[in-house]
Order: structure tokens, then sequence, then C-alpha cells
């Protein structure tokens, strides 16, 4: 009587096993922490990916026919982008590491499905003949975010450099859009790189200095943060006419940066606290970023 109860006991194991590994990976994972394992939870980095992409191949597009690379280049940068969330997950030290195996089977399911569609995509655009233009480009994408992992790791005090170094990695999307729509590599292809990880390390800096702020009052560190951000500003100023003059970057491309600069300045000069809400907070910088890429693509093509 006994082994028989063992036998059906092991029987029901087995077909319980089986059935959890050929139901479907995202069953049994908690809605809540379903997409947060597997889906980006940056908006500000969705708006720097899409506007730089959308901004270089804007810059840059000379045919029509280019349109259709442009659409296996976007599909390729976002699927990267978005493999960036299950691998960084996966770390030991990462706060959303799975926690049981259905979390893991999902993970890994999503991941590779990523992985899939990216390869796809890079496939179609070697048939498009658009990938010997960009292939250099994804290595240093990914070197950079490999740094950026590694900086991560040396402590909370290091958060703000690892972001920027993120960020100059999701804008190199402005030079792959920018040489797949125009057919060519060059000297803007690095330019708009530049000019769009210049804006994005502004609006890093500015939302991490308010926020900062808003924590701490007006404390000496507040005061400290906005001189910072002020030299910042200068740096970015110096560096656009250095590369304007050098003929790296187009002539008018400080122009893109006036309403930053000046949103900048009111803020770091005005005296008392200001407000923060952080909702609008992240509207504002959705707007600026949208008007960056037009006035950058009215520059670009003004003589």
């Amino acid at each position: 009587m006994s082994t028989t109860i063992n036998t059906q006991g092991r029987k029901s194991s087995k077909g319980r096993e089986s059935k959890a590994f050929m139901s479907w990976p995202w069953r049994n994972v908690s809605p809540v922490r379903r997409w947060a394992l597997v889906w980006p939870r940056e908006h500000g980095a969705w708006g720097i990916l899409l506007v730089s992409l959308i901004t270089g191949a804007a810059v840059g597009l000379s045919s029509a026919s280019n349109l259709v690379p442009l659409l296996w280049l976007a599909l390729a940068a976002l699927t990267a982008f978005c493999l960036r969330t299950p691998l960084e997950n996966s770390m030991p030290k990462s706060p959303f590491r799975p926690r049981t195996q259905a979390e893991w089977r999902w993970v890994k399911a999503t991941a590779s499905t990523y992985i899939l569609i990216g390869v796809f995509a890079g496939v179609m655009l070697w048939f498009d003949g658009a990938l010997r233009l960009i292939w250099m480009l994804a290595p240093f994408a990914f070197a950079l975010f490999a740094v950026q992992a590694l900086v991560k790791r040396l402590g909370r005090a290091y958060r703000l450099p690892a972001e920027i170094i993120a960020v100059f990695g999701m804008t190199v999307a402005a030079a792959a859009g920018y040489i797949v729509a125009s057919g060519k590599t060059g000297n803007l292809a690095i330019g708009l790189w530049l000019l769009n990880g210049l804006f994005a390390t502004n609006q890093v800096l500015y939302v991490q200095f308010r926020i900062g702020e808003a924590r701490d009052g007006q404390h000496p560190s507040s005061i400290k943060r906005k001189r910072i951000f002020l030299a910042s500003q200068a740096v970015t100023v110096l560096a656009i006419v250095a590369g304007a003059y050098a003929g790296f970057l187009p002539g008018l491309a400080l122009i893109a940066f006036v309403p930053l600069f000046v949103r900048g300045g009111v803020w770091s000069f005005r005296t008392g606290q200001a407000p923060l809400r952080i909702h609008r907070l992240g509207k504002t910088e959705l707007a600026h970023a949208i008007l960056f890429g037009l006035l950058l693509i009215a520059a670009s093509h003004i003589p």
C-alpha cells in the first residue's frame, strides 16, 4: 500500500513539474514584479534613446529608401535597450533579482526573446547593407554600459557618474541613426552623438540636483550642486563652440541648448527653495527633449 502511495505521489509530483515547465513563463509570477523584472523602468531613458535616434535620422535622411533600414535600426536599438533590464536584474546585488524558479524562467524567456528580435533586426540591416556602416558602434555602446555597471558597483556615491556614462551609451543611437539615414559615416555622426550626450547629461544633472534640493532644502550641499550645474553648462558651451570650430558640429548647434540654459540659469540663481512637483518635472523634461530635437534638426539643415 505504501509503495502505491509513493508511486502515485511521485507521478503527481512529476505531473505538476511537467505542467509548470510547459506553462507560459509569466504564469505564477506576481503582476507587480512581472514587468519590473524585464521592462525598463526609467522613463527618462526612453526619451533619451528615442530623441537621439530620431534627431540623428532626421539630420541624415537623404532618401526615402533609407526608411526601412531605419525601422530595423530602431527595432535593434529598442530590443538592446530592453535587454539591459533582465541582464541587470540577474546580477547578484540587484534589488529586482528573481526570487523563484517561475521568475527565473520568465526573465530567461524574455531575455531570449529580446535577443532573437535583436538578431533578426541585425540580419535585416545586413541584407540592407547598413550593418557594415554601423557595426562598430554596437561594441562601443556595450563597452560604455559595461563601464557603467562597474562604476555602479563602487557604491551609491558613484551613481551619478554611472548615469552619465550610460547616457553616452544610449546616445550612440544618434550616430547610428545619422549613418543609416544618410548612408555614410563622417564627423557629423560623432557630433550628433556628442550633442545628444551633452543634452542628456544636462537633463540628468538638473533632475538629480532638483531632487537633492527638495530633500536637503537650503543646505550648503544644495548651493554646491547649483555651482556644479552652472559649471557643467559652461563646459557644455565650450565643448559645442570647440566642436563647431573643429567642424564636428553644426555651426548653429548651440541654439538647441538655449532653452536648457535658460531653465538651468533661472533655477541656479533663484533664491529660496523652488517647489518640486516630480510628475510635472517629468513632463517639462519631455517637452525640453522634444524642443531640443526640433531645434537641433533645424540648426543642422540651415546652411
